[in-house]
């Protein structure tokens, strides 16, 4: 094994492996495991370790939304972090820090399955071809992420994964400069429900000062649940997990395929109760989510580059049976317009409502400056699917991982997924871009 230079972070030594073009440490702990008396608790640091813990394997990834789908290998003890460092990397790099999306119900940065060495999110390439030190991190989902127990017993603490969002932060603020990285110069960087989380803390006064720019992908800026909404949820789960609220404590024994089957009723329950939120979505607790997200990211006085796809809404319209259409809009609210266009018509509203307008509003209203761009390509496979430019179709590229609509070998979808990288790196090092910033004439920059 090729191992990388052993770094000393502040919890004791840890030594990577020198692989595609970077020293890559994967799977340091940044967090004490979330078992036993710890679970359904804010996060605490992790005790300190003596000798070296070589960091060369990643993780597995947090329990997973209604079962093992891409992401096969999940589990409870989950909160560690990955650092890539490209191996010409410059003195004193920017720091770039990946927030996943996945409805705050899937998703992680550990390995695929317990066979392979395949990451969910590899993040060399980025890494090299921007020559920044990236990192990306678990935080849990779902029933120990964001079920509202708090109500019911002060014992289990409100929103655990945005305080493990803020834990990572903080160990990338601490330790990054040992792995040759900026800690003055940290740019995150999230997609879906992880865009969502930072615009909470992009709102925060604690917590904006851990970072020093941010770059929002397709935020669902309004999944947020009210205190009287996610109590009855709470209420509701419970019952499909059979524990009732004054026996929490079997929860932290409870088996992860059961709360996989919980997971996918509670999905069912929020799709007939016509709400569009994410099932798990966090809780305005009126402490750390004191206000929607939108109106939080406002006050964020450092450079934002936010946008989204341009047909967001063909992810979860496309799908819906012609027959079901009239129902599924006046059950979520959309426009409806009869006819042979109906699908598009949905899903374009559906972009507009939940996606754009609220990116450009922020944007327009931001303390800071704000740079807005629209992500317009599709792929020959995407075309022929008649699968528009959809939400989270831009990542494939970003990551430089194909799947079964996009080849990153094609000669343009690799260009494409160049320019995204240049464009984040760049972003990552001036905190500006070449073309104009939204307040000033509302321009918004194509990536096609």
């Amino acid at each position: 094994m090729n191992y990388a230079r052993t770094v000393a972070t502040e919890y004791g030594l840890v030594r990577g492996i020198v692989k595609d073009g970077c020293h890559e440490y994967l799977g340091i702990p940044y967090a004490a495991p979330p078992v036993g008396d710890l679970a359904f608790k804010h996060p605490i640091p992790p005790e300190p370790w003596n000798g070296i813990l070589d960091a060369v394997r990643g993780p597995i990834s947090p329990v997973q939304g209604t079962g093992r789908s891409t992401i096969e290998l999940d589990g409870r003890d989950c909160l560690y972090l990955n650092v890539f460092v490209p191996e010409d990397i410059e003195p004193g790099a920017p720091v770039m820090v990946w927030f996943y999306g996945g409805s705050y119900a899937n998703g992680g940065v550990g390995r695929m399955s317990e066979d392979s060495d395949e990451l969910s999110y590899d993040m060399a390439r980025i890494a090299r071809e921007t020559k920044t030190v990236c990192v990306n991190f678990n935080y849990r989902l779902n029933l120990e992420g964001f079920l509202n127990l708090h109500f019911l017993d002060k014992n289990f603490d409100q929103n655990n994964g945005l305080f493990d969002q803020i834990l990572a932060l903080k160990f990338v603020r601490n330790n990054i400069h040992r792995f040759g990285g900026n800690a003055d110069n940290i740019t995150i960087f999230g997609q879906s429900a992880g865009a969502a989380c930072m615009l909470v803390l992009m709102g925060n006064k604690e917590t904006s000062g851990l970072f020093d720019k941010a770059i929002v992908q397709s935020a669902c800026v309004d999944s947020f649940w009210t205190e009287k909404q996610s109590q009855r949820l709470t209420y509701k789960y419970l019952k499909f997990l059979d524990v009732s609220p004054s026996e929490l404590g079997r929860l932290k024994d409870i088996s992860i395929d059961k709360v996989h089957e919980a997971n996918r009723l509670l999905k069912k329950l929020v799709l007939r109760d016509g709400n569009s939120n994410c099932c798990f979505s966090p809780v305005i607790d009126g402490v750390t989510i004191p206000d929607r997200p939108g109106e939080m990211a406002k006050k964020f006085s450092k450079p934002v580059l936010i946008g989204t796809t341009s047909q967001e809404g063909d992810l979860f319209v496309k799908n819906i049976p012609n027959i079901a259409l009239p129902l599924a809009a006046f059950w979520f609210k959309f426009k409806f317009k009869p006819g042979k266009g109906a699908h598009r018509f949905m899903a374009d509203d559906f972009t507009a409502t939940f996606y754009r307008e609220p990116a450009y509003d922020i944007a327009r209203n931001m303390a800071g400056d704000a740079w807005v761009y629209e992500y317009r390509y599709q792929t020959p496979n995407m075309l022929k699917a008649q699968s528009g430019c959809c939400h989270a179709c831009e990542l494939p590229l970003l990551f430089g991982k194909s799947n079964a609509y996009i080849n990153i070998d094609d000669p343009v979808s690799q260009r494409v997924g160049e320019k995204l990288r240049e464009i984040w790196g760049e972003f990552a090092w001036n905190g500006s871009l070449s073309w104009k910033k939204f307040k000033v004439d509302g321009e918004v920059k194509g990536i096609d």
